[in-house]
């Protein structure tokens, strides 16, 4: 349940007027003062925040290592799935780099032979007519068709480690990690079913809620919106502590109302903290 308070003004004017004839008139002069009215709603206590974890892409589940009630942190592995074909990609791809490594040591060798080769020849050539032009020439034009074929395997090589890159990044995918700190509140799979992005049919795999922080939202009625206000201060308690009154602010108001109930969603912060708080330390005294 919660109190919202609403400040208003009340205006006391006391005017007293003499019946006798002839008396002077008593003036009561204007007081101005702030007036507390209370509401008593029903709010809702949600976490801060919650997501249905998917597969980023298809396979088998291998492990599902947490299960409802269990708390994780962000970047934690939950799921890993496997996928036969990926890991057969991956292992082609390797293999791909290692044979553009050895055609680029090839290349380099023969370009080595070639400048070596046309050295000679230039060394040589230094007497007029002790080679012919056209040689030297030749032994040119290969040592630049040696170079071109050392850049064409550095880029076969570049091209298969990407694909490398590109294999293991979709392994990784295939990874399901927290995306931030929080609860395992449900669990939907078990090793061996079939996950994947899918298109809007996706199998869910967890429930993740973040109950560090929560958010009081309490629907305020039509007749009492307009007098909400950001900052406004509100009590609540909640049935787990029926001793305990807690305090926040309003902090987010929706501006738009719900056409079937005719009230207007408001988020209170605060001493939610202390709520949670106090949670954890029931949760401990009770194991």
């Amino acid at each position: 349940m919660c109190r919202l308070l609403f400040n208003t003004c009340l205006v006391l004017t006391t005017v007293v007027i003499h019946q006798a004839l002839g008396q002077p008139v008593e003036v009561v002069p204007v007081r101005s003062q702030a007036v507390d009215r209370t509401s008593v709603l029903t709010g809702e206590i949600l976490p801060y925040q919650r997501v249905t974890l998917h597969a980023r892409a298809n396979g088998y589940v291998d492990q599902v290592l947490v299960d409802r009630g269990d708390v994780v942190k962000q970047g934690q592995l939950l799921v890993s799935p496997t996928a036969a074909e990926l890991k057969a990609q991956t292992a082609e791809a390797e293999s791909r780099v290692e044979t553009t490594v050895s055609a680029r040591a090839e290349a380099e060798a023969r370009l080595a032979v070639s400048q070596a080769s046309y050295g000679r020849l230039k060394r040589a050539s230094e007497p007029p007519g002790a080679i012919a032009g056209n040689e030297l020439i030749q032994a040119g034009k290969m040592v630049e068709a040696a170079k071109a074929a050392v850049r064409s395997a550095e880029s076969a090589t570049r091209a298969a480690k990407a694909f490398v890159q590109a294999t293991k990044q979709a392994e990784e995918y295939l990874k399901v990690t927290a995306p931030f700190s929080g609860l395992i509140t449900e669990r939907y799979v078990h090793p061996g079913a079939l996950v994947g992005p899918g298109n809007g049919s996706a199998v869910a795999l967890l429930e993740l809620e973040q109950v560090s922080r929560l958010r009081v939202v309490v629907p305020v009625p039509e007749a009492e919106v307009a007098s909400v206000r950001r900052g406004a201060r509100i009590e609540f308690r909640v049935p787990a502590y029926p001793n305990k009154t807690f305090s926040g602010s309003v902090a987010r108001l929706d501006r738009s109302l719900d056409p079937k109930t005719r009230t207007m969603a408001v988020e209170v912060f605060g001493a939610l903290e202390k709520l949670t708080t106090s949670a954890r330390q029931k949760l401990t005294t009770t194991q």
